[in-house]
């Protein structure tokens, strides 16, 4: 059995590699910057970011719908609870978080961050509910607990590209 140390490092690490390379294709692939312009400072910032609060409060979060959610159910109706709950009581706040976090680490001002929230969090929402109601659906009706972060931090490869583009534009 892992203490608790080590799985939140081991989350943490996991997190933190996907959500960096998720800025190293969004600057390389997308921005299509050279590699000699290649800000490897914001990469290792926003995988910093997986490491200290994305893996461990997806983690929590995570085994807070388990404890609560009735083994009982089926497995569907489970994976229907928990992702209506995850997409009304949890992305909301945590987009928000993510929204002024990210620029934060950058170094923007509090101010310009504000302005960008107000600018771009609507946005922001509106294309979560595109992609992640039905990637926690299947994350929460089919993948074994153990793997779920790792899970969503496949999918969110291509959210992150996306995050990182709107949020450090």
């Amino acid at each position: 059995m892992m203490t608790g140390l080590k799985v939140f490092l081991k989350e943490g690490f996991k997190v933190a590699t996907v959500m960096g390379l998720g800025d190293a294709i969004a600057q390389l692939a997308i921005e299509k910057k050279p590699l000699d312009d290649w800000d490897a400072a914001r990469t290792l910032r926003f995988g910093a970011l997986g490491m200290v609060f994305v893996g461990p409060v997806l983690r929590r979060w995570y085994l807070f719908l388990e404890s609560r959610v009735p083994k009982t159910y089926t497995p569907m109706r489970r994976g229907a609870i928990k992702m209506l709950a995850d997409q009304a009581l949890f992305v909301p706040p945590f987009a928000l978080a993510m929204s002024f976090l990210v620029p934060l680490v950058n170094g923007e001002p509090v101010v310009r961050i504000r302005q960008r929230i107000l600018d771009s969090y609507p946005t922001i929402l509106v294309r979560n509910y595109m992609l992640w109601p039905a990637a926690q659906m299947i994350n929460f009706s089919f993948v074994p607990l153990g793997y779920q972060v790792i899970y969503v931090q496949c999918i969110a490869l291509i959210w992150n590209c996306y995050l990182s583009l709107v949020l450090n534009s």
